[in-house]
């Protein structure tokens, strides 16, 4: 695969992904962002190189946008 493709499409839509699953099974904001951290900082270091981490940091804040919204639109279901 294109490594442009992994991380300007593949990547960021994993991370919504799990944005949204990290808060309809958590139901905390934080539980997802910070395994998409997690797991990107791993993949920074073994995948790819240091120009990464701003990429890292990309993936965290859109899965923390993510649970934020969704957790939005469930309170205002409520």
């Amino acid at each position: 695969m294109n490594v442009f493709f992994i991380i300007l499409i593949l990547l960021p839509v994993i991370s919504v992904i799990l944005g949204i699953a990290g808060y309809a099974i958590f139901k905390n904001i934080f539980a997802a962002p910070a395994f998409v951290f997690i797991s990107s900082m791993i993949a920074l270091f073994l995948v790819f190189n240091e120009t990464f981490l701003i990429w890292v940091f990309v993936y965290t804040l859109l899965a923390l946008v993510t649970g934020v919204i969704l957790k939005a639109f469930s309170k205002k279901r409520s």
